[in-house]
C-alpha cells in the first residue's frame, strides 16, 4: 500500500506540476485514516442459541390484538427505539385517545415478517403482517369494517401468551393498513362464519418489543 501511495503520489505531482512530496502526504492521509464502514457504527455481535427446550416452537399468541391509529399517536412524543435496536418504551397518545383492542380467534392468529430485498445491498426493509379471524357477522365489527376497512393506518400490536411480550407492527411514517377483509358464512354449523382480517406494512426495521403500559378507554364496553 505505502509503494502505491509513493508511485501514484509522485505520477501524479509530475503530471500536475506540484512537488510530488505534498501529494504523497495527501494520499497517505486519505489511504490510512481511520473511518466508519458503510452506515452500520453499531458492532456484530455474538449470537447464540435461545434457551428451552424448544425455542422455535410456535402458538401461544393471544387472543388480544390492539390497534393503535395513526391519528391517535402523539409522533413528537414518542421516543425513538432504546439502544438495543428493539424496544419501544412509550408510545404517546394525544388527550382523549385510546389504544383499540380488536378481537380475533388465539389458535388463527398468524403474525409474519419477512425481509425486503432492495435494488442493492445498501436498501431494503421488512414486510409484516398480520392474519387472524374475528368470528360472527354482529354490528359491532360491520360497524367497524364500514368506517375503518378501507381507512385504518397505524400500529398493531400482538403480544404472545408464552412470555407476555407485546410486539409493535408499523412505525412513524411506514404505518400498517388493513390490507384484506374476507368475509364468510359456513354452510353448517362447524363451519367458519365470520371475517378474515389482514394488516400488513413495509417498514425500515423488524418488529418492536413493547415494555410500556397499554391505555384503554376505561368507559369502553368492547371487551
Amino acid at each position: 500500500m505505502l509503494f502505491l501511495v509513493v508511485l501514484s503520489g509522485a505520477i501524479i505531482g509530475t503530471a500536475i506540476g506540484v512537488n510530488p512530496i505534498w501529494v504523497i502526504g495527501v494520499l497517505a492521509i486519505a489511504s490510512f485514516a481511520p473511518r466508519p464502514i458503510g452506515a452500520l457504527t453499531v458492532s456484530l455481535v455474538d449470537l447464540a442459541r435461545p434457551t428451552g427446550n424448544n425455542p422455535g416452537s410456535g402458538g401461544g399468541m393471544k387472543s388480544q390484538i390492539i390497534l393503535i391509529p395513526d391519528e391517535s399517536i402523539d409522533w413528537p412524543n414518542t421516543p425513538s427505539r432504546s439502544a438495543d435496536g428493539l424496544t419501544l418504551t412509550n408510545i404517546a397518545l394525544k388527550s382523549g385517545k385510546y389504544m383499540k383492542r380488536f378481537y380475533m380467534t388465539s389458535d388463527v392468529i398468524e403474525p409474519g415478517m419477512k425481509k425486503l430485498k432492495g435494488t442493492n445491498q445498501d436498501c431494503g426493509g421488512w414486510e409484516v403482517s398480520l392474519k387472524g379471524f374475528h368470528p360472527g357477522w354482529g354490528d359491532a365489527v360491520m360497524s367497524w369494517i364500514a368506517l375503518n376497512g378501507y381507512s385504518f393506518k397505524g400500529l398493531v400490536m400482538i403480544q404472545n401468551g408464552a412470555d407476555g411480550k407485546k410486539y409493535v407492527l408499523g412505525e412513524n411514517g411506514n404505518l400498517v393498513y388493513c390490507d384484506d377483509i374476507n368475509a364468510k358464512w359456513g354452510a353448517s354449523v362447524e363451519k367458519d362464519k365470520g371475517l378474515d382480517f389482514t394488516f400488513i406494512g413495509k417498514q425500515s426495521n423488524t418488529y418492536a418489543t413493547y415494555s410500556g403500559v397499554l391505555k384503554f378507554d376505561p368507559t369502553s364496553a368492547s371487551w
